[in-house]
């Protein structure tokens, strides 16, 4: 039987590549991928952590566009880390319109749980890192830590929110946030 890996989940939009309010990432080639992204990825990936990124993407909901596209965009996604050495293990995403009432959507923590199940994954070692507030809410609901970077929306969910929030770290970058991980994980 294999060991459980520990693992840190991703939000992708505003975490892992750019994102702008009202924007819908709709073409691969619209993808822009923060540059710490890269030495972050592949410091986690050297220290034994699988990478799993937990996406709402309500674009396919509103119409915006297709599962095909999604995955076309995931492909160029992880085509460009690959060639960095920063590879992903995995995408989950909720494809659902926020007022589908579905289960899947974060802050609810069924996409997470659904891939430590498949991937062997271990709860106890795993980690957060997202630009919203739904991503510290989805951690929150695992126990697990979460660390909130200040790209993408989170500089404004940081004020919006200021004491609601209660991450376990803040960080500017992605790298900022897998440094401050795998030392914690040192002591």
């Amino acid at each position: 039987m294999t060991a459980r890996r520990p693992v840190v989940f991703l939000d992708r939009d505003g975490t892992l590549i750019h994102d702008r309010p009202g924007f819908y990432l709709r073409r691969p080639e619209q993808v822009r991928i923060y540059p710490p992204v890269y030495e972050a990825l592949r410091r986690l990936r050297e220290a034994g952590y699988r990478l799993v990124v937990i996406s709402n993407q309500s674009g396919i909901g509103r119409g915006f566009f297709s599962r095909a596209t999604l995955a076309k965009i995931h492909g160029r996604l992880q085509g460009r880390l690959r060639r960095r050495g920063a590879a992903l293990d995995a995408f989950y995403f909720c494809p659902h319109h926020p007022d589908d009432g579905c289960r899947c959507r974060k802050p609810s923590p069924l996409l997470a749980r659904r891939a430590a199940r498949e991937m062997r994954l271990d709860l106890r070692r795993a980690y957060m890192i997202g630009d919203k507030r739904v991503d510290l809410d989805m951690a929150r609901a695992l126990g697990i830590p979460a660390v909130l970077v200040l790209t993408g929306h989170g500089r404004y969910e940081k004020q919006a929110h200021r004491r609601g929030l209660k991450p376990a770290r803040e960080a500017s970058t992605l790298l900022a946030a897998a440094n401050w991980i795998l030392k914690r994980e040192a002591r």
